[in-house]
């Protein structure tokens, strides 16, 4: 049996940019969350620590980060910590990764191919690092291939999985999953992409490569629960994958109906009553929504001061005013006719996207309609 945890993008002293004062708490979170996958490691007694890149930022990554990293790492001796460099923090010279000595335990993979042979457990684990942020071609063209005589083989790598849906990131160090299957690894633990996603080998139709995305959130499509994945591959080869939860606290989104609400007053113990259930510890990031009265506007910065009993929460306001639309079409004015030209747009729209974009004006004009009434 052979046993893995498997990171990746930690992103280690990013900008976060919307985080304004909090950023230094924020990063003491990542900090946690790093010693908190350490332990794991310890605790599960697995066999490799696999990173696959975007650890520690490049641009802006401190000296005093990289010690911590080093520190944290040589805890974990003699298990092997094996890293590949992604494309915020490539295998550059003036990188801390190659201006600090590091423990004896972390190996490095850089934009040569490399294999770490660990005959003691009869396992090579291959990787490759980014030579620089921008990589437009497949690193497998140059794979030279498996070593044999070893029973299981394990590759770290920051690639994008090309497929036919629309590309979230840029395909960075693009590959497929035929390319991947050609290396006959038995697991490819992948970075760049923060969804977890599984993948399955086209043939033997067991999972054999994934991203485990991102361990603690950066941006609010990072919602929810982030995890590790812990590995154990049998004597057979086959896989087994779990996702262990890690976060230090988790991004959460909430939309909230106003309902007809007409006063502040009546907002926040709304408020109330929908937030109760949430972890003050959290990031919170609530949508306003729904139908107002016409003559009231909330005042998010209010809001902001009432629940500051969270970590971070952020208001964004998309609700609308109680205008009847019906009552000023009917009257003809300006106003009327604007919102029956919509309606007549909406009839004519030939596919769900297009009138979800008249959908979308209409709601503007109605707040922009209310705004002015009130």
């Amino acid at each position: 049996m052979l046993t893995f945890i498997h990171t990746a993008d930690v992103h280690l002293d990013a900008p976060l940019q919307t985080l304004s004062g909090l950023y230094e708490l924020r990063q003491d979170d990542f900090r946690r969350t790093m010693r908190r996958i350490r332990d794991l490691v310890l605790d599960k007694q697995v066999d490799f620590w696999l990173i696959a890149g975007d650890l520690l930022e490049y641009h802006g990554g401190r000296r005093s980060t990289a010690l911590f990293l080093r520190d944290l790492f040589a805890s974990l001796s003699p298990v092997p910590v094996c890293i590949s460099p992604g494309n915020h923090d490539p295998w550059r010279p003036d990188s801390f990764y190659q201006t600090l000595d590091w423990p004896g335990n972390v190996y490095w993979f850089t934009p040569e191919w490399g294999a770490f042979e660990f005959p003691e457990k009869s396992c090579v684990v291959y990787g490759w690092g980014f030579p620089h942020p921008h990589v437009y071609d497949s690193p497998l063209a140059t794979f030279p291939g498996k070593l044999g005589g070893y029973q299981y083989h394990l590759m770290v790598l920051h690639a994008s999985i090309l497929n036919t849906a629309k590309e979230e990131h840029h395909p960075y160090a693009p590959v497929t999953l035929q390319e991947l299957a050609k290396t006959e690894m038995n697991y490819v633990a992948l970075g760049h992409i923060h969804k977890p996603s599984q993948f399955l080998h086209p043939e033997r139709k067991q999972p054999f490569a994934a991203y485990p995305g991102s361990p603690e959130g950066l941006t609010t499509k990072e919602e929810g629960q982030r995890c590790v994945l812990y590995g154990e591959l049998d004597g057979t080869g086959r896989l087994t994958l779990s996702a262990i939860p890690v976060e230090h606290r988790q991004i959460r989104k909430r939309e909230i109906d106003l309902g007809g609400i007409e006063t502040m007053e009546q907002l926040e113990r709304l408020l109330e009553v929908q937030l109760a259930n949430e972890n003050d510890t959290d990031l919170l990031y609530i949508t306003l929504t729904g139908e107002r009265a016409v003559h009231f506007v909330p005042a998010t910065d209010v809001l902001q001061q009432r629940f500051s009993r969270f970590f971070l929460i952020q208001f964004h306001d998309e609700s609308w005013p109680d205008v009847d639309a019906d009552k000023l079409i009917a009257d003809g004015g300006v106003w009327g006719r604007w919102l029956g030209k919509l309606d007549e747009w909406e009839m004519q729209a030939t596919d769900e996207v297009e009138r979800e974009k008249v959908r979308l004006a209409r709601k503007e004009a109605l707040a922009r309609i209310g705004g002015s009434i009130r």
